[in-house]
């Protein structure tokens, strides 16, 4: 079950991390026509940022699921 919270947090954590990149003006700190580097800097960071959050939820139902047992 905490595998599924986890890929259920990455998916979520990398949709809001990529909509939240394309809100911001990124992609002016590349130089023109560089749309390979601008696209894959966000796929890294939206990665990064699902696995945060993937990550905290998995923690949180371990914790949970733990503080229960006892």
């Amino acid at each position: 079950m905490q595998y599924y919270l986890y890929m259920i947090g990455l998916l979520i954590g990398f949709y809001w991390t990529f909509s939240s990149l394309r809100a911001t003006n990124l992609s002016s700190m590349f130089k023109a026509n560089h749309i390979w580097q601008i696209r894959s800097i966000y796929t890294i960071l939206s990665l990064a940022g699902g696995h945060v959050l993937g990550s905290i939820i998995m923690n949180a139902y371990l914790l949970i699921i733990t503080g229960l047992q006892r």
